[in-house]
Parts: C-alpha cells; structure tokens; sequence
C-alpha cells in the first residue's frame, strides 16, 4: 500500500520565498524620520509587500514583494501618493 508522504514542516514558506522578488527603488525628498516611517508605511500596506526597508542616505527603499499579488508600477505609485516621488532605480 502506497501512501503519500507527509509534508515538510515550512514547505509551503519555502515555496513562497522562492516567488519573491526584489525591487529597489529611488525616493525623492527625504528628510526625517518621518520620512522613513510613511515610506515604509505606505510600501507595507500594499497586498503583495513582504517588507520594505528605507535607507536616507541613499534615498531608496528596498521592497521585496509577490509578483502574483502586486506589479512594481503599484509599488511607485503607493510611494508617491504618500507624497514622495518615485521611481525604479536601474
């Protein structure tokens, strides 16, 4: 008798990182803590975002996010409603 095998503890998780991807992203007029928070904020509530983190020296935030859940154009748009221009950084 065959029986399936059960599965692994955090297969699924497993499955899911491997789906994320990375973006990196240029973020105009910077200049507090504040700042940071409401970028953060706004990238974090987006359905699809894993994390985003915002580094002021640089001027860019760091998102890592599902491209099943959420498209890179909405990433830039959730930044920039939030009142700081946005773009992908090449």
């Amino acid at each position: 008798m065959s029986r399936d095998p059960l599965p692994l503890p955090n297969a699924d998780l497993e499955l899911t990182d491997r789906s994320l991807r990375q973006v990196t992203l240029a973020v105009e007029n910077m200049g507090c803590a504040l700042c940071k928070y409401t970028v953060e904020n706004a990238l974090r509530q987006v359905e699809g975002v894993q994390s985003a983190e915002v580094d002021m020296e640089r001027a860019v935030a760091v998102v890592t996010y599902d491209p099943a859940k959420v498209r890179v154009d909405a990433l830039v748009k959730a930044v920039s409603d939030a009142g700081y221009p946005a773009a992908v950084k090449e």
